[in-house]
């Protein structure tokens, strides 16, 4: 008998899966702390979480098949080259199976640009629920179109509706571009599917220290919770959490993403899927 233990109990072929983790360790614009290893320790979090929740009785991993891709394959230095190795990635991933719930683990923000213009060829209108302490809608960063800190402005321009919450800090051509866009800072009913980003630097640094860039007088882990839960019975058809900077395993970082990955399993509509 083999006495061994795999990274996830619970995988299943990525065709049977209900959700599938995939890690995008992108770090090669990030002006903070590198995140590539974000992944990684995200992923060792999860493996630790316990599956039932005593607050609302669920259990995600009876509920739900999971299957863990791995990690894209990313180009360091070429965002070209990367956003087209994640659209072949989005696309097989959904011709394997076309109703499974992507959870893709950062990385830099930059990421979301390239998930969000793939979902968004699926359907025909998509809403972005951003979580950040930065609103990330400069039109460029030192001449360069593509950064974590431009991403949402180009995400914008492929006209998708925004809803921003917990930004606190941004540049006067930033605000003028959520003028511009109509971008939202409260979630109210929304009628389109949802692609939901959570930015890490979202929470305060006294509760979430291991991120990108840092940034004061955040988010406390129950205020953001109570956010996500204006997003239940919401269409939800992805999320992303990115900017975790942890070096090692086991930092409350890593650990607060595992729960906030958890949460919005919870109140996805198809909860018993």
């Amino acid at each position: 008998m083999l006495y061994t233990k795999r990274t996830f109990d619970y995988e299943y072929p990525l065709k049977e899966a209900d959700v599938c983790l995939v890690g995008i360790p992108f770090s090669s614009t990030e002006i903070g702390q590198p995140v590539k290893y974000g992944p990684l320790f995200i992923r060792e979090a999860i493996r630790n979480l316990m599956g039932h929740n005593p607050k609302t009785g669920k259990n995600i991993f009876k509920k739900y098949k999971f299957c863990d891709i791995g990690d894209v394959e990313v180009v360091p230095g070429s965002w070209e080259k990367t956003d087209n190795v994640i659209t072949d990635t989005i696309k097989e991933i959904f011709s394997e199976n076309k109703k499974v719930f992507p959870v893709f683990l950062g990385g830099e923000h930059l990421i979301s640009l390239s998930i969000i213009r793939n979902l968004q060829k699926m359907k025909k209108s998509l809403t972005v629920v951003d979580f950040d302490a930065h609103r990330d809608l400069l039109s460029d960063w030192l001449g360069e179109e593509h950064s974590h800190i431009t991403w949402a402005y180009h995400a914008l321009k492929s006209k998708v509706d925004m809803v921003q919450i917990g930004c606190r800090i941004y540049e006067e051509e930033e605000q003028k571009n959520f003028v511009k866009f109509k971008v939202s800072d409260k979630i109210g009913k929304i009628k389109n599917p949802v692609y939901l980003t959570i930015d890490l630097d979202v929470l305060d640094p006294s509760v979430c220290p291991e991120v990108g860039t840092q940034q004061a007088a955040g988010m406390s882990f129950e205020e953001l919770k109570r956010e996500l839960m204006k997003l239940k019975g919401s269409e939800i058809i992805g999320m992303d959490i990115v900017e975790c900077a942890s070096r090692e395993a086991e930092t409350r970082t890593a650990h607060i993403a595992a729960e906030l990955i958890r949460t919005v399993l919870e109140i996805r509509k198809n909860y018993a899927h």
